[in-house]
C-alpha cells in the first residue's frame, strides 16, 4: 500500500515538472564550441535534466559491469571457504570417531581450501595422534604456539605429548606456561599441581594453589586443606627449627585437625624445653581430630612425672575428644596408672566389643592382671598379637614418609580431609560381650585331692595361730611400666608379651 502511495506521489511530481518547463515562455540562447542554439527554456531544460539521470544509469551500470570479476572471484573464495568449512567438520567428527586416516584427509583438504584456521591445525594434530605421526603433530601445536588465540590449546597438546612420552621436564614447561597464560583453566591447575607433588616440589606447588583459589579453581575448603598439608611436608624437610616451627604453626592455622603439623610443632617445643607450648599443641590437635601420634608424644611429655600426675594429664586430654575411641583408651591407660584396674576394665569393655585394637588388648591384658593375676592376661596378649595394626599414616608415632608418601597424604587430605584412604577390608570386629565377661572371669586352676586338703590344712593351721586371713596379693612387679607409654598403641610391645606369655604357658 505505501509502495503505491509512493508511486502515484511520484507520477504527480514528475507530472508537475513537466507540465511546469512546458508552460515556460522563456526562451534560451546561446553559442558554444562554433554551435549557436536557441530553443524553449523548458524543452531545454527537460533535455538536460533527462540526460543526467541517464548519465548516472549508464554510471551505475558500468560500475556493475566492472566489478563482474571481482564478485566472480568473491564468489570463488566463499564456495572455497564453505568446501573448507565442510572439510573440516567432517575431519573433526572423524578425529573423534578415531578414524585417523579419514581425519586426516578431511585436514589436507581443509588445509587447501582455509587460509590458516586454527581450527585447521588442531585438525591436522589430532589426525596425527590418531595416525601415530608424533612429529607431525607436535610441529602442528608448536605452529599453534604462534598466535595469540591458538597458544592455549597448543600448550595442552604438547603437554599431553610430553606426558605420554615420559618427558615429565618438558611436560611442566607447558603446563606452568599454560597456568601463567589462563590461571583459571583446571587442567592447568592440575597437571602443575601433579607435576609439583611428584617433584617434591612443596612451595612452588603451595603457590600453585593459591593462585589456583584467587581464580576460584579450587574452593576454599580443598585449597586451605591443600595449603596446610604442603606447608607441613616443606617443614618435615626444613632443618632449621625455628623455620619448621613457623610453618608447622601456619598449616595448623588453615587446618587444624592436620595431625602432622600438630605432632611436628609439639615435638619442636619439646626439644626447646617448652613444655606448656607442647601440651596446649597436642591437646588442640586431638580436640580437632584423635590420633595415636598425638597420644605417645602427650604421654612422652609427662613421662618423668608421678603416675598419679601422668593420669591425670592423660584424662585430660580424653576430655578434649570423649567421643573418640583414642579417649577410651586414654582413661584406661590413666587407669593403669594408679592401678585402678577396674575402671579401665570399664573403660576399655565397650571399645573390645566395637573392634580389635591391639593397643586396646594390650590395656586390657594389663588391667585383667593386675585384677586376677598374670596367668588372666594370657590370652588378652595372644589377642592383641593377632589384631590386624593400625593403618593411618603416624599410627606408630611418627610421620617418618618417603616424597611419595608425602605426595599421597597431601592428596588424600586435600581432597577428603582424611590422612589416608579407607581400607579394602573392614575392620575386624571386636570381641562379643559374653565372650570379654568369659576372658575377664578368674582362671581355673585344677588342684589334685591332696592338694586340696594340704591347702585347707595350712590355711586352718594359720587361722588357729593369729585369728586372720591373709589374701595371697598379684605381684605387682609384674606391671612396672619403666619407659610409661608401653601399652599406648604400641603393636610391637603388644606383641613380644604374647610371645612371653605363649613361652611362660
Amino acid at each position: 500500500m505505501i509502495r503505491i502511495l509512493m508511486f502515484l506521489l511520484g507520477a504527480v511530481f514528475f507530472a508537475f515538472v513537466i507540465t511546469y518547463f512546458a508552460s515556460l515562455d522563456s526562451r534560451i540562447t546561446g553559442e558554444a564550441f562554433g554551435y549557436h542554439f536557441d530553443g524553449p527554456s523548458g524543452l531545454i531544460i527537460g533535455g538536460l535534466t533527462v540526460l543526467f539521470l541517464v548519465a548516472i544509469y549508464l554510471t551505475h551500470k558500468i560500475k556493475d559491469i566492472m566489478a563482474i570479476p571481482a564478485k566472480i572471484k568473491a564468489k570463488d573464495a566463499q564456495t572455497k571457504r564453505e568446501r573448507g568449512i565442510a572439510a573440516l567438520t567432517r575431519g573433526l567428527e572423524a578425529a573423534a570417531a578415531g578414524d585417523g586416516e579419514d581425519a586426516a584427509h578431511h585436514a589436507r583438504v581443509a588445509r587447501r581450501n582455509l587460509d590458516d584456521v586454527a581450527l585447521t591445525r588442531l585438525l591436522t594434530a589430532q589426525a596425527a595422534q590418531l595416525s601415530g605421526d608424533a612429529a607431525a603433530a607436535k610441529e602442528s601445536f608448536s605452529a599453534m604456539l604462534a598466535a595469540p588465540e591458538t597458544e592455549f590449546i597448543g600448550l595442552k597438546g604438547l603437554y599431553a605429548q610430553a606426558m605420554a612420552a615420559g618427558e615429565t621436564g618438558a611436560a611442566k614447561g607447558y603446563a606452568e606456561r599454560a597456568f601463567r597464560l589462563r590461571p583459571n583453566a583446571a587442567w592447568a591447575f592440575q597437571s602443575v599441581f601433579d607435576l609439583g607433588l611428584e617433584r617434591g616440589a612443596w612451595n612452588e606447588t603451595r603457590e600453585a594453589v593459591i593462585q589456583a583459589q584467587k581464580n576460584k579453581v579450587i574452593d576454599d575448603a580443598r585449597a586451605n586443606r591443600a595449603r596446610a598439608a604442603l606447608l607441613t611436608a616443606d617443614a618435615y624437610a626444613e632443618s632449621d627449627a625455628a623455620s619448621a616451627m613457623s610453618e608447622a604453626e601456619a598449616a595448623l592455622k588453615l587446618a587444624p585437625e592436620f595431625t602432622p603439623a600438630s605432632v611436628l610443632a609439639a615435638r619442636i617445643a619439646m626439644d626447646e624445653g617448652k613444655t606448656g607450648k607442647a601440651a596446649k599443641l597436642l591437646e588442640t590437635g586431638f580436640a580437632a581430630s584423635a590420633h595415636p601420634a598425638l597420644i605417645k608424644l602427650y604421654d612422652r611429655l609427662y613421662k618423668d612425672e608421678t603416675p598419679e600426675k601422668r593420669a591425670s594429664k592423660l584424662t585430660k586430654l580424653a576430655e578434649k575428644n570423649p567421643a573418640s575411641d583414642e579417649a577410651a583408651l586414654l582413661r584406661a591407660r590413666a587407669a593403669t596408672l594408679t592401678e585402678d584396674w577396674q575402671r579401665a576394665v570399664d573403660a576399655l569393655e565397650a571399645h573390645v566389643t566395637k573392634t580389635a585394637s591391639p593397643a586396646a588388648f594390650s590395656l586390657m591384658a594389663k588391667a585383667a592382671a593386675g585384677l586376677k593375676g598374670e596367668a588372666a592376661a594370657q590370652i588378652w596378649y595372644e589377642h592383641a598379637a593377632s589384631a590386624p595394626r593400625d593403618p593411618r599414616p603416624g599410627a606408630e608415632g611418627a610421620f617418618n614418609l618417603t616424597r611419595q608418601g608425602w605426595a599421597r597424604l597431601i592428596r588424600e587430605f586435600m581432597e577428603y580431609a582424611r590422612l589416608s584412604p579407607p581400607p579394602i577390608e573392614e575392620a575386624t570386629a571386636g570381641l562379643a560381650p559374653e565372650e570379654v565377661r568369659l576372658l575377664l572371669a578368674p582362671p581355673v586352676v585344677e588342684e589334685s585331692a591332696e592338694e586340696i586338703e594340704e591347702d585347707a590344712a595350712a590355711a586352718s593351721e594359720e587361722t588357729a595361730q593369729d585369728g586372720t586371713t591373709t589374701p595371697v596379693e598379684a605381684d605387682s612387679s609384674l606391671h612396672d611400666d619403666p619407659e610409661g607409654d608401653d601399652h599406648i598403641h604400641n603393636d610391637e610391645e603388644a606383641e613380644r608379651a604374647a610371645n612371653a606369655a605363649r613361652g611362660v604357658s
